[in-house]
């Protein structure tokens, strides 16, 4: 006969390994002190590598093969969101797939397949148009199920802020 011990350690167990990857996440905010810009990363799985010189964004790795990017750079060319997006998509890998495409007032989406991977970026003017603030990951496309919701979380913290060069978006 199972103990009601054993019982509520069994659920408790089964309950554990049904939340998705962002519940089991060590959650931790990155942000740009130069230029601002923010996101939450799952930081028990990214590792963040050196800050380049110019300090304009930071690049993660993560030990099955994803990794991700956040920058900031100055719109030095003054583009609006139409030049962005024109940028974006100039100059694509020739194993690359776009899948998804979405832009808002001051943002836009691409996603897709580059070889065996799955690419996402978002890209964000801020600061009355003057920064470009850009998140951008990839992962192995076999690992989808476990990064969607992780995606999800990051691309919605995804924002512009007050830096040492900035002042508010």
């Amino acid at each position: 006969m199972i103990s009601r011990r054993s019982l509520l350690v069994a659920l408790a167990g089964s309950v554990t390994l049904s939340f998705p990857a962002t519940a089991q996440s060590v959650w931790k905010t990155y942000r740009n002190a130069r230029l601002g810009t923010t996101i939450e990363y799952p930081a028990d799985r990214f590792i963040p590598t050196p800050v380049p010189e110019n300090s304009d964004g930071q690049r993660f790795i993560a030990t099955d093969g994803a990794e991700f990017t956040v920058a900031a750079i100055n719109n030095v060319f003054n583009q609006n969101l139409a030049g962005l997006e024109t940028s974006v998509l100039r100059g694509r890998a020739l194993d690359e797939r776009i899948r998804y495409r979405d832009k808002g007032s001051n943002w836009l989406v691409v996603s897709g397949t580059r070889g065996d991977a799955i690419f996402y970026e978002r890209h964000l003017l801020s600061h009355r148009g003057g920064i470009i603030n850009d998140f951008e990951i990839l992962f192995p496309a076999r690992l989808k199920r476990l990064y969607d919701p992780i995606v999800t979380r990051m691309s919605r913290s995804f924002r512009a802020g007050v830096g040492i060069d900035t002042g508010p978006p």
